[in-house]
């Protein structure tokens, strides 16, 4: 499913902001292509990630 049919569900917006990626460097050079990671451990709520997007739409159905 695209990303914009998503804008259709209702949702309770528990996190505020996307979780920032961040670049890692000496992977990339290992793996020889850029590497990111997402970094949901800086969510400003104890759980993040997966769980409490899911919530989100949960709560607001």
């Amino acid at each position: 499913m695209p990303l914009h049919n998503l804008t259709r569900f209702p949702r309770l917006e528990f996190i505020g902001a996307p979780t920032p990626l961040e670049y890692l460097p000496r992977f990339s050079d290992y793996l020889g292509r850029e590497i990111f990671i997402k970094r949901d451990d800086v969510t400003p709520m104890a759980m993040g990630g997966n769980k409490l997007r899911k919530l989100e739409f949960l709560a607001a159905d």
